[in-house]
This record gives C-alpha cells, structure tokens and sequence, in this order.
C-alpha cells in the first residue's frame, strides 16, 4: 500500500467569515484557538488515518494556517461557497476511500462518539451501506455530528448537485437518496438533542468556554460522561444549552 494512501480521513471544513460569529474558529479557547481544540478532539477519533482541514481559499482564512502549526494535519484550501468541491478535493488529494465530516465549530465533540460512527458505517458495509451519521432528531447533543460516507458517493454528489444548498452543506444530495445511498443513522438515549454545544454564536460560545474552564485543566480528554456530569453539578450551564437549542446552526463553511 503506497505510504500516501489514506483510506479513513476525517475532513474539517472551516473558514474565517462565518456570518454570526465572525471568526470565531480563532477565538481563545483553554489557551489556545478554538480550531486548534477542535482538531486536537478530532486527531483522538480511533481508526482514522488522516485529518485533513478544509479550508476556504483567500487571505482572509489564511491565520487558520498559523493557528494548526505543530499538529499532524494536512491544510487543503478549496472554494468558500462550494463547499461540497472542497471536501472533493480534500478526498482526492488524500485518496481517502472513507470521509468523516465534522465541522470545526464544534469543539466539545466526543471522539469516543464519533468513533462509534466510523464502526457502524465499517460494520455496515457489507451490506451495501454507504452513509452512516447521528440522528439528526433525537440521542446525541448538537455538536456532536458526526458523518460518514465512501468517497465515490462523496464524487457522484460533487458531479450532480446542481442546488446551491446541496454544496453548500456538503451532504443533503446523498442524505436525501437513501435509495442510492443507503444509510445507517445512530441513536443515542438518553436523548439529548436539546442540548447545544456547538458555537455559532456569542452565547454558544461563552457556554463552551465555560465547559472548558470546568473541565479541561484537570482532563483535557474529556468527553461526553464527563459533560453530562457537569451539567448536573452546574443546572445553570445545562439551561443555557438547552435555551438555545433553537435549530440555528449553519455549519462553519
């Protein structure tokens, strides 16, 4: 197998300009900026061979670059609206077989979680699934999305989408054909939907740097347990998820 070809990549889509929170990929997070704690989370995801930051082209998202220096990651640079093109080239140059999307405004995801999705969608695949993700409406918190899909359904999408949503948002072309694309979609109970702990706004992020301030000195690899039991401990913190939990997330493009 060529020293180069990576079959399992996780692909991280960000960019500088997000329109409610501008910039806030760069904000200080635990003493570092918020995508660098992101990746960190990402890099813990067991059975992935590469992470690959997709990342808009243009000089206004070049400090994302400065922000990853030292961790083991590739920067691939690709259309800011056409996201989907981007993840495209992302998967090409990295030979991926097998994409993980997640997004970088989500910070507190659970590698442990996204993990389960990997193996479901690898547990899967004799039986012809090609997408594998958490459920959209019930189990896991917002924030920890995670997506799984082989490259070739990621390509077809690529060459067919013709709707600006569809590349936009990378995979409702292949979420919405689950004739083409069958799928696998994974639960979780107790269900925690209508937490949020994703960051497009203020709030959103004030809430996370909370979490981290409770939880990171002491254990930098925590993960979801270690979340719920704060909120437990700390009901104002869980409010503030929950108040929130209007559906408002446009995923960091």
């Amino acid at each position: 197998m060529p020293e180069d070809w990576h079959p399992a990549v996780a692909i991280v889509q960000t960019r500088m300009t997000s329109s409610r929170l501008p910039g806030k990929v760069m904000k200080p997070l635990a003493g570092a900026p918020l995508i660098r704690r992101m990746i960190e989370r990402v890099q813990r995801i067991a059975e992935l061979d590469r992470v690959v930051v997709a990342l808009a082209e243009g000089s206004a998202h070049d400090p994302v670059i400065g922000a990853l220096d030292g961790l083991d990651v590739m920067i691939v640079r690709g259309s800011e609206d056409d996201v989907l093109a981007r993840y495209a080239v992302a998967a090409r140059t990295t030979a991926a077989r097998t994409v993980m999307r997640v997004t970088s405004d989500c910070p507190l995801l659970d590698p442990e979680v996204s993990a389960t999705i990997l193996r479901a969608y690898t547990d899967a695949g004799p039986s012809g699934i090609r997408y594998a993700r958490t459920s959209a409406n019930s189990g896991y918190p917002h924030g920890f999305d995670t997506e799984v899909f082989d490259a070739a359904a990621l390509f077809e999408a690529e060459a067919k989408a013709s709707d600006r949503f569809d590349r936009e948002h990378v995979t409702p072309y292949i979420r919405n054909r689950p004739d083409v694309f069958p799928a696998v979609i994974v639960d979780s109970k107790p269900d925690r939907r209508n937490w949020r702990i994703t960051v497009d706004t203020e709030t959103d992020y004030r809430l996370t740097c909370a979490i981290y301030d409770a939880l990171y000195p002491t254990n930098p690899h925590f993960g979801y347990a270690e979340i719920v039991a704060l909120f437990e401990a700390r009901p104002d913190l869980r409010a503030v998820a929950e108040q929130t939990s209007t559906p408002v997330h446009a995923a960091t493009r």
